[in-house]
């Protein structure tokens, strides 16, 4: 674990909480005994649920990109600044998350989100000086979200040269696409239709532990759908007689992977 102790202190308190020792941490490693691993995760949107499907196997985890954007200009009075003479970052900022949006839009498969926006001073006289945004883009092809995100960054730049403002992209993240094992993806297809359901294959656009854990032992996802497509909201909600499908999948698999 690294960070410094005041940053590691709440997470060390955490597993304290939950009567674990956080000194034994460094045991917990992946042995040559573990033979996959297999994540039941609710599908955080509305693809199941828009095909009728209870449930389905993820193929790909998509690959993200994040960067923190900052557009800086100058904050003047709102009421003696004329328009022209003015370097509003918000209005900048505005333009591009726009342009943001309407990329995202016009490619198949992609998302970007501009999922933060920070106004300096943030008084309702004053034209802003400073908008510090965030930008979240996936996509299963790693060529277009690195290309999409090469995009929004030069669309940045080129908006605030446009209304002489100054325009810093920092990266925050780069998560390249991960692939689910053929073998395990091709056992729970035959799990879900042992199960007595129809085999549905889907693409994650959200990461989650199969997507980490990929990098070292064989693994798999299955997705139980998410009524109405609501994620990270109090909405977010699950049915049980999905869950139940789930579990009858899941030991049909362990079975057939045991063989």
């Amino acid at each position: 674990m690294t960070g410094t102790p005041a940053m590691n202190a709440p997470v060390m308190d955490a597993i304290r909480a939950f009567g674990l020792d956080p000194a034994l941490l460094p045991e917990a490693v992946i042995d040559a005994d573990v033979r996959g691993f297999l994540e039941i995760h609710i599908e955080q949107g509305p693809a199941l649920d828009g095909v009728k499907r209870r449930r389905g196997a993820v193929e790909t985890v998509a690959g993200q990109s994040r960067a923190a954007v900052r557009f800086t200009g100058k904050a003047n009075h709102s009421g003696t600044t004329p328009m022209e003479a003015r370097r509003d970052a918000l209005t900048a900022a505005a333009e591009w998350i726009v342009a943001v949006e309407a990329l995202a839009r016009a490619t198949r498969g992609l998302m970007a989100t501009v999922g933060r926006v920070d106004v300096e001073p943030g008084a309702v006289n004053v034209i802003p000086g400073a908008v510090r945004a965030t930008v979240d883009v996936r996509h299963p092809r790693d060529a277009v979200r690195i290309e999409t995100t090469r995009h929004l960054r030069a669309r940045a730049q080129t908006i605030a040269q446009a209304r002489q403002i100054e325009c810093d992209w920092r990266a925050l993240c780069d998560e390249v696409t991960t692939p689910m094992n053929h073998a395990m993806v091709e056992a729970l297809g035959t799990a879900i239709r042992s199960a007595g359901y129809p085999d549905h294959r889907m693409v994650s656009s959200a990461s989650h532990d199969a997507m980490l854990l990929a990098r070292k032992v064989p693994a798999a996802m299955l997705f139980v759908r998410t009524p109405g497509g609501v994620s990270h909201h109090p909405d977010e909600t699950v049915l049980a007689d999905d869950v139940e499908a789930a579990l009858k999948v899941g030991m049909k698999f362990l079975e057939g992977w045991d063989r």
